[in-house]
């Protein structure tokens, strides 16, 4: 079941639209899917309609299901949004499967500022972008309501912009290595989409972590770093007292902390 809904690009079960096949799977449908319900390989959305966990439950473990606090919102604020918007950072990451940690809080880019809601245990920030950096996002269709998603690429190039938003630096790049080790990368869109961002900060970093995984494509950031010497590999941190070494390909302090911590994640 699993592996014909991730070949039509999808989740969610849907009884109406799947139900002949599912016939042919199992004598008694109805108890198929309440064993399933009792793993934790569904969840139900409504009746009728179930998410499908994105790998099979491990004993004593939550089974991952596409961002599970976003139904509700996706509902309440989202829909009701009269602006443009994408979820992006740790809760994009999250939704690609490249985080193993869910967060209560969605983050929401716009381009106009916004104030966050509170929706019962979860909540929503809104994050104001540039015209610019306003772009690499998809329509799907998981959740109960239609949801603008980060790409995989534009999630990385966010969460490497901001990853106070996302994870620690090590974390947002051991999501590019999962990211192209799972297939789920195009290197060629993501160098394409961090040049029209325009930051050569992030340049570096992110042309630093794709030489570090043997991740190719990354040649065309050379050309877009900037004039500063050198920059830390995560956003306020001042490497200056420590004296690491530059690489000096992409001119970044090669903190032993961040980098080590990066090739220790699996």
């Amino acid at each position: 079941m699993r592996e014909r809904l991730r070949n039509e690009d999808r989740v969610v079960l849907d009884l109406k639209l799947d139900g002949p096949w599912l016939g042919n799977l199992a004598a008694n449908v109805p108890d198929a899917l309440y064993q399933m319900r009792k793993r934790g390989t569904l969840r139900t959305l409504q009746r009728g309609r179930y998410l499908v966990a994105t790998e099979e439950p491990v004993p004593g473990r939550q089974p991952r299901t596409p961002l599970d606090e976003l139904d509700p919102v996706a509902d309440a604020v989202l829909r009701r949004l009269s602006m443009d918007y994408y979820v992006s950072w740790h809760s994009a990451l999250w939704h690609h499967g490249l985080l193993d940690q869910q967060s209560r809080r969605i983050y929401v880019a716009v381009t106009q500022r916004k104030r966050s809601v509170v929706l019962g245990q979860a909540s929503v920030q809104f994050v104001t972008v540039t015209a610019r950096k306003f772009f690499g996002r998809k329509r799907v269709e998981e959740f109960e309501w239609p949801v603008w998603m980060a790409t995989v690429e534009k999630t990385l190039i966010d969460s490497f912009d901001q990853p106070r938003l996302a994870a620690p630096v090590p974390v947002v790049a051991n999501a590019l290595k999962r990211a192209h080790r799972e297939g789920m990368l195009n290197p060629e869109r993501l160098v394409a989409d961090a040049l029209h961002f325009g930051s050569p900060t992030l340049n570096r970093r992110l042309g630093y972590f794709m030489d570090l995984y043997d991740i190719p494509g990354s040649e065309p950031l050379t050309g877009r770093l900037g004039r500063k010497y050198a920059v830390a590999l995560a956003p306020g941190h001042d490497p200056h007292d420590e004296s690491p070494p530059v690489n000096r390909r992409w001119r970044v302090y090669e903190d032993a902390g961040i980098v080590g911590a990066a090739l220790e994640l699996k």
